[in-house]
């Protein structure tokens, strides 16, 4: 309401501030400008403190009621966040470096479809059939201890250098998004229980058909497993895929007890397992047969004769005297003993000690963690060697080509 323009020129000439001033009769016939509300001036009402018998004043919310409301708040600013984006969880399974090698696939797969990749958890090695070794139980019996064991993605690799290639989420957040579920999980026919439940995932559907690659597109939770070799070893894949700085540190210290920071090579020696002989015998990569090296065949089976050949002539060639081993097998097998005194004639001198590299790991590892740890700090080692020979068909030899 205004008053008519004579009260409001009145009002104007009488230093009103405010043009608009509605203007009112007081006790006395004068007119007296409006008062207007000042909420920092304003006396508020006093009420009394009415409290529950838990203490708190009746109306107000339970502070475990106040936590729900904050855990909502902050899943609403996630879904915000990433409302926009669909998201690859790998699947994974076998050994450490067959987990690295699918994980590698799924890298090359999230960047190829414009996805989020789920940074992983790694589980430890299991032998897939320790009822086939010598002594063993004709029946597998689950290690309760070892199942428990996972290492997560960062105490291997580093997460701020994978996401310069490709975008990526942590574990914890991608379950809280997703509320735990994968809506499609693409298996080639393999089994994930065991690595779900150690994620703490479930998957509402599980296909091993190529149909997911036309029907995938409006699946934003998607499940990925894929053990395509080629696209695993790739060299780019590599180049986003580093150690963690923690690691790194640890073979800094490893080079210089062992090495004593010398020029050295190393070599990986991949005995076959028992399994091998019932299995890799038939066993092929990419539609090809492969021998394995346990399968009969004299020209590849690892004796310390050959492996003494095969050391001697790249030590030779390179000029090198010192000779890092990373083995599968004890380093007090006879096999090492005889090749440690063989090349001892020629002036070299072999390395082999798993105890050293174990006391350079923190207390805090547990100790069936630790020839986890223990496999790493090898491959960095032979990685940083200036030659390198390792064993063909091994993904643990493929990790160390690889980051060379």
């Amino acid at each position: 309401l205004f008053a008519d323009p004579s009260e409001r020129g009145q009002a104007l000439a009488a230093g009103d501030p405010d043009e608009r001033g509605w203007f009112r009769r007081g006790e006395n016939g004068e007119r007296e400008p409006r008062r207007e509300f000042n909420a920092y001036n304003h006396r508020p009402t006093r009420r009394p403190n009415r409290t529950s018998a838990h203490g708190r004043r009746k109306g107000a919310a339970h502070p475990r009621d106040a936590a729900a409301t904050d855990a909502d708040a902050a899943a609403h600013l996630l879904h915000k966040h990433y409302r926009s984006r669909k998201f690859l969880f790998p699947l994974l399974t076998q050994g450490p470096n067959n987990q690295f090698l699918q994980f590698r696939v799924a890298l090359a797969k999230a960047r190829q479809l414009h996805r989020t990749l789920v940074l992983p958890v790694w589980l430890p090695p299991t032998p897939t059939f320790p009822h086939l070794h010598p002594r063993a139980p004709p029946v597998q019996s689950p290690d309760q201890a070892r199942d428990r064991l996972q290492f997560p993605f960062e105490s291997t690799f580093d997460p701020a250098i994978l996401a310069k290639h490709v975008r990526t989420i942590d574990l914890q957040t991608f379950r809280t998004l997703s509320v735990g579920r994968l809506e499609m999980c693409y298996t080639q026919g393999h089994d994930f229980e065991t690595y779900l439940r150690h994620s703490r995932m479930e998957c509402d559907n599980a296909t091993s058909s190529k149909s997911y690659r036309r029907s995938h597109s409006h699946v934003r939770f998607l499940g990925y497993h894929s053990f395509d070799h080629d696209v695993g070893t790739r060299e780019r894949v590599f180049k986003y895929v580093r150690w963690a700085p923690a690691l790194t540190k640890l073979v800094d210290q490893a080079h210089a007890t062992l090495l004593n920071g010398s020029n050295y090579a190393a070599t990986h020696i991949r005995v076959a397992d028992a399994h091998w002989e019932h299995e890799d015998c038939q066993h092929t990569i990419l539609g090809k047969p492969v021998a394995a090296i346990s399968c009969g065949d004299g020209v590849n089976v690892i004796n310390a004769s050959s492996m003494v050949r095969e050391l001697w002539a790249v030590l030779r060639s390179n000029a090198l005297k010192m000779l890092y081993v990373a083995t599968n097998i004890d380093c007090e097998d006879p096999r090492v003993l005889v090749a440690a005194v063989t090349l001892a004639r020629e002036g070299v001198r072999l390395v082999c000690n798993k105890e050293a590299l174990a006391r350079q790991l923190p207390d805090d590892v547990e100790s069936l963690g630790r020839a986890y740890y223990i496999s790493l700090l090898e491959q960095q080692l032979c990685e940083r060697s200036d030659a390198f020979i390792g064993s063909r068909y091994s993904t643990w030899t493929d990790t160390v080509i690889g980051m060379r």
